[in-house]
């Protein structure tokens, strides 16, 4: 019977089973004795319209990336963190099991994980000719040794509220992918990472609607630009906050002396711009899609079956 019933009408309440119906307008309960099951906690589900973003996690990533990468000729303990970290959010991986990229000198050519699209009808198609499901969106960043990786501390926080949005929410529609490109020496390519995956790419390029490049400067747009206009992608970048902007979001007055903000605001901040880049190319109608009724019992998420960082 139970086949038979949509599996938003079972519920389970300490080994017993639950069947509520609504029998114009009148609830029927199944099994004498039980009580309807309270409504799930929603403070523990993250809210892509006003998330509430945690210091703690912009400064564990700080820290360790900032420690892994300082000094190190090998991107093993980065591999293994940002690994960890994109499966704690989530995110399927982007190749096969794993999350590292091809290598290139030995190393991988970047780490990538993805939140697949939920658009509710599949076939459905936009101006592209593609169905909206299987469009996607890059969101990237560098991750260089010898710099505070504030970039790379936004995207995976960004990426941990999409992956764990995505469990509970049916967004965004279309599919998001994040992805980081290291760099070992301050005078390697910085594109190296950008190219390698563009030559082996782990979504279809005709199929990616937009590139959303975290924390890329102006001095560089334009060599980047030029890279993608080889496959026909647009990039969008969100820079970083302005020297007004960090000033404002420590306190200081408008017009004081220049004060550098800690990482953590800075990460803060980048997070928030890329996250409304972002929230505005995964929907389509340009407003959240309804989450999940009240009365409906999510279950705990499943994680992705035996992944290797």
């Amino acid at each position: 019977m139970n086949a038979l019933l949509p599996a938003s009408m079972w519920t389970c309440r300490r080994g017993r089973t639950v069947l509520t119906r609504a029998v114009l307008g009148v609830v029927v309960l199944v099994a004498g004795g039980c009580l309807p099951t309270a409504s799930p906690d929603r403070t523990a589900r993250p809210t892509l319209l006003n998330p509430r973003w945690n210091d703690d996690a912009f400064a564990e990533h700080l820290d360790v990336l900032r420690e892994t990468l300082q000094g190190e000729q090998t991107l093993a303990p980065a591999s293994r963190y940002v690994s960890a970290a994109l499966r704690e959010a989530w995110l399927q991986p982007a190749v096969e099991e794993r999350y590292r990229l091809r290598p290139l000198f030995g190393r991988p050519s970047g780490y990538a994980g993805y939140v697949a699209g939920k658009h509710p009808l599949g076939a459905r198609e936009d101006t592209s000719g593609v169905p909206v499901a299987e469009q996607a969106v890059l969101v990237c960043a560098d991750l260089a040794e010898g710099e505070t990786p504030v970039e790379a501390a936004a995207l995976l926080e960004v990426a941990r509220l999409y992956g764990r949005a995505s469990q509970y929410t049916v967004m965004p529609e279309r599919s998001v992918v994040f992805a980081l490109w290291p760099r070992l020496a301050a005078e390697d390519d910085p594109l190296t990472g950008l190219r390698a995956y563009l030559e082996q790419p782990t979504w279809r390029l005709d199929r990616v609607r937009a590139v959303l490049y975290v924390g890329l400067s102006a001095r560089r747009r334009a060599e980047v630009q030029a890279l993608l206009d080889e496959y026909d992608l647009p990039l969008y970048r969100v820079g970083a906050p302005s020297e007004e902007e960090k000033r404002a979001s420590m306190g200081a007055p408008a017009g004081s002396p220049e004060t550098a903000a800690s990482p953590v605001s800075r990460a803060r901040k980048l997070a928030e711009r890329t996250h409304q880049r972002l929230l505005a190319a995964t929907l389509t109608d340009g407003k959240m899609m309804p989450s999940l009724g009240d009365s409906i019992r999510v279950p705990r998420p499943r994680p992705p079956d035996a992944q290797q960082p």
